[in-house]
């Protein structure tokens, strides 16, 4: 039993420690993450009271709606402001009915939680049911929350999203008119199981009824990763549940106060998440260039003063820190790693020692060394055997986002079994049969 311990102890501290050194990722694919990519958000500049008030009543101007888009269009048509926006923090309630036909239990807690792999949470603990809504929209129908997030047509080019199935959002479906009723969208790989392209579910968009149009299906393992983006982790964070909706450009006028709202809420989602991509080697002089006409766009338009925060200083301190604490705890591991490789070691010789007259015995007998070899391995493998079981359903989350974990263990286990030979065989060779005759005479 204690071999058993000691073999698991082995197996578990090896498979971490090298992870870490052959950088085995959680996501087998991330095929789309762009790199030397500095990543600058917008963020208001609150100087004095006088400009945190002018923040709180632009909203007020009957020209607000109106000035944002101005603002929104000239954003995109100069390439040289690098600016593009992309959120995944939306609330649009969708049709639970027809979710709860195409998918199962399961697929819809995943969808609602966002889950970083399939089945991250349990649906026993928490029925997708005791999620649902009553729409308030149409009364009498039941809405549910699943991840939903919005791009512009430059975010989504820039993160290098691709259709598995159907297309990509065109240039017209980033612009909205008021008797528009179908958004085109855009669903996650994990949607493909259920919906085909062409299908439709009703939507509560800011107050508004729609329908949304699945347009395309993404391909699997697209990921998004910037300062403001990642998981908890510090993994890309997976569009694999979500459901992508445009950005829009709306170019007529509201004529009522849900139409306004929808307006707002479109505008001020894209600012908050809007975003400045330059290379990283970009100087910081023409960063505050950017900054500057950035400036003078959002003021001419009578809208305040927006400044730039550096993402990727941000995620640098994040990944810094990790590393460091990392660094600490593998330290620790390896020599915890290195007692445990030395108490198997020592339990191995122990039990060879009390067995080493025995074997002396078949030696002299005639058995071979190598039927003696067998005959131990086949004792010893069956502890290997256990430990490893028990190290695979350890590491089972793992293993099914990246098999490569199943592979360590089960080379870990060869391993132990090469390191067993070895020493069974140096022990069995010392041994001095005339001393044992002797002994028993």
């Amino acid at each position: 039993m204690i071999l058993i311990i000691q073999f698991i102890l082995f197996f578990w501290q090896s498979t971490m420690i090298l992870s870490y050194f052959l950088d085995m990722p959680l996501y087998e694919f991330p095929w789309n993450i762009p790199g030397d990519t500095t990543y600058y958000s917008l963020a208001y500049s609150f100087s004095n009271e006088e400009g945190e008030e002018a923040a709180r009543t632009q909203s007020s101007n009957p020209d607000y709606i109106s000035n944002q888009a101005k603002v929104y269009t000239e954003l995109h048509e100069n390439p040289n402001l690098h600016f593009m926006t992309f959120n995944n923090v939306v609330a649009i309630p969708v049709e639970y009915e027809i979710l709860r036909e195409k998918f199962t239990d399961q697929e819809l807690l995943d969808f609602f939680c966002d889950s970083e792999y399939p089945g991250q949470y349990n649906p026993a603990d928490t029925p997708p049911e005791t999620l649902t809504m009553s729409s308030y929209v149409e009364e009498g129908t039941t809405r549910y929350e699943p991840k939903i997030c919005r791009t512009d047509q430059r975010a989504m080019e820039h993160f290098g999203l691709q259709a598995e199935e159907g297309r990509l959002l065109e240039e017209a479906d980033f612009n909205f008119t008021w008797d528009q009723k179908v958004i085109p969208v855009l669903v996650g790989n994990a949607y493909g199981s259920g919906f085909d392209i062409g299908d439709r579910m009703d939507a509560d968009m800011y107050g508004i009824g729609v329908q949304l149009e699945v347009v395309g299906i993404l391909k699997a393992d697209t990921v998004i990763y910037t300062d403001a983006l990642y998981t908890l982790s510090g993994e890309p964070y997976s569009l694999d549940y979500a459901i992508i909706l445009p950005v829009f450009y709306i170019t007529d006028p509201p004529e009522n106060e849900d139409q306004r709202f929808l307006a707002e809420a479109n505008y001020d989602e894209a600012f908050q998440s809007g975003m400045i991509a330059v290379d990283k080697d970009t100087p910081t002089s023409e960063v505050r260039r950017i900054e500057k006409e950035l400036n003078q766009i959002f003021v001419k338009n009578g809208l305040y003063a927006v400044s730039t925060d550096i993402s990727t200083y941000g995620l640098d301190i994040f990944r810094t820190e990790s590393q460091e604490t990392l660094e600490i705890l593998l330290g620790a591991s390896v020599l915890v790693g290195a007692l445990t490789i030395s108490g198997i070691c020592m339990s191995i010789i122990a039990k060879l020692n009390r067995n080493l007259k025995r074997y002396g015995i078949e030696l002299m007998n005639g058995q071979s060394v190598g039927m003696i070899l067998a005959a131990f391995l086949l004792e010893i493998l069956l502890v290997i055997a256990a430990a490893m079981i028990f190290t695979v359903w350890k590491f089972m989350d793992l293993i099914r986002l990246n098999p490569v974990f199943l592979l360590v263990i089960l080379a870990l286990a060869l391993f132990s079994v090469l390191i067993v030979s070895v020493i069974f065989i140096r022990k069995l060779l010392k041994v001095d049969i005339e001393e044992i005759i002797r002994s028993e005479e």
